[in-house]
């Protein structure tokens, strides 16, 4: 069972949807949205769409044929990230596929380079909702979201995080050498690579997908089906055949020109984000550094809820306070006056919050279950050294890949 600092209001629940409302819902598809995608559908001339693999706030994402590979030769699937209309040629702009190009473009030399998820071809689709930007990646086997349940209490082992983050921190390395600062790193925007394609044709594809009437008036909907199952030899499988990429630059920004101010998952948002501050790339490594307590030892540092359902920011900032420490003046004062002055006593905490003392500190052995003394001890110093409040304090990806608990991998 996944552990939370929390003891409330982080359970999630499941309703039962009518086939309208499911995965991105019917809502999506007007002007402007989702482009209707049929199983069967070939793009482009090229790609045959064969089923769909997921979806997200700007895309569905699908599993095609390129019709133009030599079958056998490990590039005849892909997927394709069909964008809604309003993604490009609107004020919603995004800058996806300029980033996307800008890193394939970029410095092949550095390791980093082979965990982006880089872009393979893109082109654009007219459709009864608008004109699509469509991108195509390679498939990938899932995302560490839903990788971690393969291990008993959704913890993933102690050489294969430590391999993961080595090649997280080498992708970020390389993006922010070019200048792109991620701005969402999740679980969900990191993807286990596929091990093997044929797997593809023997396994997923023997079940055929849901039934889409075309002759309807209204879209059929269906669900996403993930490669989760088909992507590797689970009866053989060892740490060193897994590789991770970072992908969805859905909403990365560039260094000198960001998309938007108010970046990153509420609960996985830095603190100068949260006060209003200026940020840079270093906002990513404090993303870097919650996800990884999070897939490593199922436990997710900050929540913000007071009660089931209710983010409150004081508490957010409450929590990082407890666990990190109490906000630096030198960030206070970059921060937006109003809001710091609000929230905020003199001594960078927070005002009229004060947890119980049995409440876990990031030294607390409770945070990292299942390591013996000297893992434990390498990780919270990773930590410790990862999840710094003052921007400025932060380490770069080099400087993090150096440290003790990272280095013993090697």
């Amino acid at each position: 069972m996944r552990q939370t600092l929390r003891l409330r209001g982080l359970n999630q629940h499941v309703h039962l949807l009518s086939h309208k409302d499911i995965e991105e819902g019917s809502k999506s598809y007007g002007p402007g949205g989702f482009h209707p995608v049929y199983v069967g559908d070939i793009y482009n001339g090229q790609y045959e769409v064969l089923n769909k693999l997921g979806y997200g706030v700007y895309s569905t994402v699908w599993l095609a044929r390129n019709l133009k590979a030599t079958k056998g030769d490990g590039h005849e699937f892909v997927a394709l990230k069909i964008l809604s209309a309003e993604a490009y040629g609107t004020s919603n702009d995004i800058y996806e596929r300029e980033i996307l190009k800008h890193l394939r473009n970029g410095n092949k030399r550095l390791i980093g380079y082979a965990h982006v998820c880089h872009l393979l071809d893109d082109f654009e689709h007219r459709g009864p909702n608008g004109t699509h930007v469509v991108l195509v990646f390679e498939p990938i086997g899932e995302t560490l979201r839903s990788f971690g349940a393969w291990f008993p209490d959704s913890m993933i082992p102690n050489n294969l995080m430590r391999r993961f983050t080595i090649q997280l921190l080498l992708a970020l390395d390389f993006a922010h050498d070019q200048k792109v600062i991620h701005t969402d790193i999740q679980p969900s925007n990191i993807f286990v690579k596929m091990q093997d394609q044929t797997r593809i044709e023997i396994g997923y594809l023997s079940k055929p997908p849901p039934h889409q009437d075309r002759t309807k008036g209204e879209y059929t909907i269906i669900p996403s089906r993930p490669l989760r199952q088909y992507y590797f030899d689970k009866n053989n499988a060892r740490d060193d055949q897994f590789n991770i990429v970072l992908g969805d630059w859905g909403v990365a920004s560039w260094v000198d020109k960001h998309l938007t101010e108010v970046i990153q998952p509420v609960a996985l948002r830095a603190p100068e984000v949260l006060i209003g501050a200026p940020w840079d790339a270093s906002a990513d490594m404090w993303n870097l550094g919650a996800i990884v307590l999070e897939m490593f030892r199922a436990i997710r540092m900050f929540s913000g809820e007071v009660s089931r359902g209710q983010y409150k920011l004081e508490e957010h900032l409450a929590e990082i306070v407890h666990l990190c420490g109490p906000f630096p003046k030198s960030l206070l004062e970059r921060g937006d006056p109003e809001l710091v002055g609000r929230i905020f006593d003199k001594d960078g905490t927070v005002k009229g919050i004060k947890f119980s003392p049995d409440r876990p500190t990031l030294s607390d052995e409770v945070l990292t279950p299942g390591l013996d003394k000297e893992v434990r001890d390498e990780f919270l110093a990773f930590m410790k050294l990862v999840m710094k409040i003052e921007p400025k304090e932060r380490p770069t990806p080099e400087d993090v890949l150096r440290g003790p608990w990272l280095r013993a991998l090697r």
